[in-house]
């Protein structure tokens, strides 16, 4: 998956309502032709046209998604590029007090281009990602919950090396820190 550079020339903004859900993308220079960004985000109602029935049960459920899309690049020099990017996004659902579920990612890139001569290039990234999701069951009288969360920060040293128009080396090293967690709990 590739994100969008942002325009590095020109200001722009596209957005759209719809019946359950909305989007927007702005995007513009920072510096022309040197630096931008680029932020796009979207959401559902659905749950708000919930809130107009009169079941009490249909009151209390949720149902949305959202999420954020950021990035931002910066032409550093003549050989290198930098880049910051975010992702952030949630989905939930839930049926009044009796069930629920939600989970999400949020996501972060610093990254690092960098070319040596026509033949090498290397990308340098460090990334956060975070995944989490709980589920909640309801008998009436107790909530049990299940929660477990994921956690990676990644170290990433990528180079390619073209030796010829159809010979191309890509090696580097892959650093990985992960913590997991889940938990239980009754109430």
């Amino acid at each position: 998956m590739k994100m969008k550079e942002g325009n590095s020339k020109d200001f722009s903004l596209d957005a759209g309502i719809g019946l359950i859900a909305s989007r927007f993308t702005l995007q513009a220079p920072i510096k022309k032709d040197v630096s931008s960004f680029i932020i796009s985000g979207r959401r559902t109602y659905a749950d708000l046209f919930l809130k107009l029935s009169s079941n009490e049960s249909m009151n209390k459920s949720k149902l949305y998604f959202y999420d954020l899309n950021m990035k931002t690049n910066y032409r550093a020099g003549e050989n290198d590029r930098l880049f910051l990017s975010g992702y952030f996004g949630r989905d939930v659902l839930g049926y009044a007090d009796d069930f629920g579920i939600d989970w999400g990612n949020a996501v972060g890139t610093f990254r690092w281009n960098h070319l040596f001569s026509n033949k090498l290039f290397l990308n340098t990234s460090l990334l956060y990602s975070d995944y989490g999701y709980k589920v909640g069951v309801s008998n009436g009288d107790e909530l049990v919950s299940i929660k477990s969360s994921i956690v990676n920060l990644t170290l990433k040293e990528d180079f390619e090396y073209f030796h010829n128009t159809r010979n191309t080396f890509t090696f580097g090293l892959d650093y990985n820190l992960s913590h997991i967690q889940t938990g239980s709990h009754r109430g």
